[in-house]
């Protein structure tokens, strides 16, 4: 499993109420009111353009609702996120690829920094790593 570094395509959240909305008999409009958000809100929250979620508005919208977060809230992971399909292949090779690679380069560098500076500066017992 690979950790997260700034900038990294780390996938997105997508705001999907249509089904909720259809099981439940409610329009925009009546979302908006029963959630209390206003309509451009709700457009902005439809057209996924935002970049961050308040409890307080989450929980309004599944309170109108009467759903959980995730009947709402969906997970794209980086190679279902795009949006043609071009980058997918490109991403997971390059995700495995950086997985693969940077997993072994950094155990094998880490390992023989951490022996070169335990035998070259530090008295310590050999394997011992010195921080």
């Amino acid at each position: 499993m690979r950790a997260y570094h700034p900038g990294d395509d780390c996938g997105r959240i997508v705001f999907n109420p249509d089904e909720i909305m259809r099981k439940r008999g409610l329009t925009d409009a009546g979302l908006c009111r029963r959630a209390q958000i206003r309509p451009e809100q709700l457009r902005r929250y439809r057209q996924n353009k935002i970049r961050f979620v308040t409890l307080d508005v989450a929980e309004r919208l599944c309170f109108a609702l009467e759903c959980q977060f995730t009947d709402i809230f969906h997970y794209l992971p980086p190679a279902e996120d795009s949006a043609a399909g071009e980058d997918s292949a490109a991403g997971e090779d390059s995700a495995a690829g950086e997985d693969s690679a940077a997993g072994e380069d950094s155990a094998a560098g880490e390992d023989s920094a951490a022996g070169e500076d335990s035998a070259a500066g530090e008295q310590g017992a050999p394997g011992e790593q010195a921080f």
